[in-house]
């Protein structure tokens, strides 16, 4: 038997990386699977492909094929589906049967064609997405075939989407143990994340390693900067380096000098402002384009939230701390412009913790004669920079200006949805309406004082949100 009867059911898509890997695999297992045509049920598995059945059916029969001998079958009807259809999600399907003892060097090598597709690149900020889904199985089968280094490029990868992915945390771990017992330095353990992102190997070990930080696990990573955790040798202490990376020209539409005037703009902006609830700024080194800043080791409130961390009942506490945090910025001549609970951070992960405001890369001064459009996150935005003309491109009609009262206005979306946790907020935030009135948002059975107070906040009218 040939595997005509397989490359027959795809079209000619030009897919070279993806096609030439899943061809190998037709070659590899058709020789002697059952086909379509002599069994009804792969012919319907086949059907259902092509249809593009919802993935858990689709799995549910593979596993039922499997069971009944027709692996081999299965594994090349998919491969011939996939090269008419190249859908990262059912790639990966495949990928994880190479990987199973299958033809593990196959499953690798199929999983980083999945990687390379440009809309699994594009998934790199989601959970649920392609991305991770590939490099936790590549971070996987990497580790346990004895190369923890690339392992932990992959694992890596996953933390500076979802810094506390359990899965990602113990084969990050694991690579690293791994890459200690056959005597490497903690030096090694930031060189996956640093290629993957396309930075220069060579400078960050000389702008870290060898001067003064002791680069640690990346904690996030934004569209234009990553965040690891460091140690300042010179100091003494753990802080956070955020290092603005090289912009890609051809996805990037914004030019790679405003990208890093607003990085150290933000630098600043934080020199100026005194508060303890406010990240302060440690360190400054536009050469390597990073600067260091208190680290704050419980993420943000957005997951504290989730964690059960931080509920309604500490509405009270955190209000205040982010009353005095917006007071020094604002006492400091600066307009924060992104208030939300992502730039809100933890101090520790634990209940009761402190936060502190952080990500000023938004951050303008209050100048009356300064319109600051293109600003914000729709929902926590304050209704005068609602109009369509803030979100609208560089050549749009100028809007409103932001002020010390539109981050009041954040503020209190915030407080909102703390004091409605774990109730999410309404959608009537996330429409664009500048004639939005949210004090309507704002339920009677809130204790006192708190109806007035985020009433006030969130007034349509500037001058009466006073906090």
């Amino acid at each position: 038997m040939t595997a005509q009867w397989a490359l027959a059911l795809a079209g000619d898509v030009d897919d070279a990386p993806l096609h030439g890997v899943l061809d190998e695999v037709v070659a590899r297992f058709s020789d002697g699977a059952a086909r379509p045509d002599e069994l009804p049920a792969l012919a319907r598995f086949a059907d259902d492909l092509r249809a593009r059945a919802p993935l858990p059916a689709l799995e549910a029969q593979l596993r039922t094929l499997s069971h009944a001998g027709y692996l081999r079958g299965s594994l090349t009807v998919i491969a011939g589906a996939l090269r008419s259809d190249p859908t990262p999600e059912l790639a990966l399907v495949l990928a994880r049967e190479l990987l199973d003892a299958l033809d593990p060097s196959l499953g690798v090598r199929l999983c980083r064609a999945v990687l390379a597709r440009p809309e699994v690149q594009a998934s790199d900020r989601r959970l649920d997405g392609a991305f991770v889904a590939a490099n936790l199985l590549l971070g996987d089968a990497l580790l346990e075939g004895g190369d923890p280094g690339a392992a932990l490029r992959h694992f890596e990868a996953v933390l500076s989407v979802d810094v506390d992915h359990p899965r990602a945390l113990r084969g990050w771990g694991s690579s690293v143990r791994a890459l200690e017992a056959k005597g490497l330095t903690a030096e090694h353990r930031s060189r996956g994340l640093a290629l993957l992102d396309g930075l220069d190997e060579l400078e960050l070990r000389h702008a870290f390693g060898a001067e003064r930080y002791d680069l640690g696990r990346p904690l996030g990573r934004g569209r234009h900067a990553v965040v690891y955790e460091a140690y300042d040798r010179h100091v003494g202490r753990d802080v956070a380096i955020k290092r603005l990376l090289q912009p890609d020209a051809r996805r990037s539409e914004v030019p790679e000098r405003v990208l890093e005037a607003r990085f150290f703009a933000e630098a600043r902006t934080l020199a100026r402002v005194r508060s303890p609830h406010v990240v302060a700024l440690y360190d400054v080194q536009p050469r390597h384009r990073f600067i260091a800043l208190e680290l704050c080791r419980g993420g943000n409130l957005r997951l504290a939230l989730r964690r059960g961390l931080c509920t309604a009942d500490d509405l009270p506490r955190i209000a205040e701390q982010l009353r005095a945090a917006l007071a020094a910025v604002h006492a400091a001549g600066a307009v924060h412009r992104d208030i939300k609970p992502a730039n809100i951070l933890v101090r520790e992960r634990r209940r009761g913790s402190p936060v502190a405001l952080a990500d000023f890369g938004l951050a303008v001064g209050h100048d009356p004669n300064r319109a600051a459009t293109n600003a914000g996150t729709l929902r926590y935005l304050a209704p005068e920079l609602r109009g369509t003309a803030t979100l609208a491109g560089p050549g749009a009609p100028r809007s409103a200006r932001a002020t010390p009262a539109s981050d009041r206005f954040s503020a209190g979306v915030v407080l909102l949805e703390l004091a409605q946790s774990p109730m999410p907020l309404p959608d009537a935030l996330d429409r664009i309406d500048a004639d939005l009135d949210a004090r309507a948002l704002v339920p009677d059975t809130l204790p006192a004082p708190w109806p007035t107070t985020l009433r006030a906040l969130l007034s349509p009218h500037p001058e009466e949100r006073q906090w």
